[in-house]
């Protein structure tokens, strides 16, 4: 039977809960590399979605639900314009080496993902705890930029920044907490693991 006691709530929920606003994200701009300023302006993200899809059986009147395939939905980013332009320049410069405007070739490679010139780079997110230590870390792996989206620009638009979003295909993301070591028994130890040193 579930408490009504303040106290045994306070108990279980541990730390003071978690702080959307406590994160940082940081990867390689494609051929760019790391840029400093990326987890400054960064300024909203995802932690990603774990999807399955169902397959459904007929059975007599009746469906059975089996577990199908994984899929990754993209991650977009949101980034404040720097004064400079700097880091939208990167991400175009990225997905114009990917293909061309005009000249419709591609100047990057496709080697494995994070080869130098590659195509792809590896990006992160990591939740921060009250005092800014990273309690749980996403890795996409095999990134690249489908869209850099537009900026408006208006003349009556005050006390605001301007910002875009990019967003990010990816082949599969791993997670520090919940990965193990590829099986199912080590994912169910490594949550455990993790539940202990609570």
């Amino acid at each position: 039977m579930a408490s009504n006691n303040i106290s045994s709530f306070t108990g279980k929920f541990l730390d003071g809960g978690v702080r959307p606003h406590l994160f940082e994200v940081q990867g390689n701009i494609g051929p760019f590399g790391i840029d400093e300023k990326t987890p400054f302006l960064v300024k909203a993200a995802q932690l990603p979605a774990s999807t399955l899809g169902v397959i459904e059986v007929p059975y007599r009147g009746r469906k059975i639900k089996v577990p199908g395939d994984r899929t990754f939905a993209e991650w977009t980013i949101t980034v404040l314009a720097d004064g400079k332009f700097q880091l939208r320049d990167k991400f175009e410069a990225w997905s114009q080496a990917i293909n061309a405007h005009e000249g419709n070739i591609s100047v990057a490679d496709y080697p494995e993902p994070m080869g130098d010139g590659s195509v792809y780079a590896d990006w992160t997110i990591n939740q921060l705890d009250r005092q800014g230590t990273k309690v749980k870390t996403y890795n996409f792996i095999g990134c690249f930029p489908s869209e850099v989206s537009a900026i408006d620009v208006n003349m009556e638009t005050t006390d605001s920044l301007e910002e875009f979003t990019v967003t990010l295909q990816y082949t599969y993301w791993s997670s520090n907490t919940t990965d193990g070591d590829g099986t199912i028994e080590g994912a169910i130890s490594q949550v455990f693991a993790q539940s202990f040193q609570s």
